[in-house]
């Protein structure tokens, strides 16, 4: 990958180091998946399981849309 791509990789994605506080509790977040065609990912907390929903706006920051408990159905 060139230097070029290397700086766009970056900026999708950011470092791979944990990122940002959870509302829910303030622990850490992990990446847990991002759509490079709609400039989206989403963080999971470490602690409680919540995920934060991320989308790039214009200016290339990260702004959070949503954050919600992972519904899981109960197991039969």
């Amino acid at each position: 990958m060139g230097e070029a791509g290397k700086s766009i990789h970056d900026s999708l994605i950011g470092s791979k180091k944990l990122q940002g506080k959870c509302k829910g509790c303030g622990s850490s977040l992990e990446l847990y998946e991002i759509d490079f065609r709609r400039s989206t990912k989403v963080m999971k907390c470490l602690r409680c399981g919540m995920l934060h929903v991320y989308k790039k706006d214009i200016i290339g920051k990260w702004r959070l849309l949503k954050a919600q408990k992972l519904d899981v159905p109960p197991r039969m």
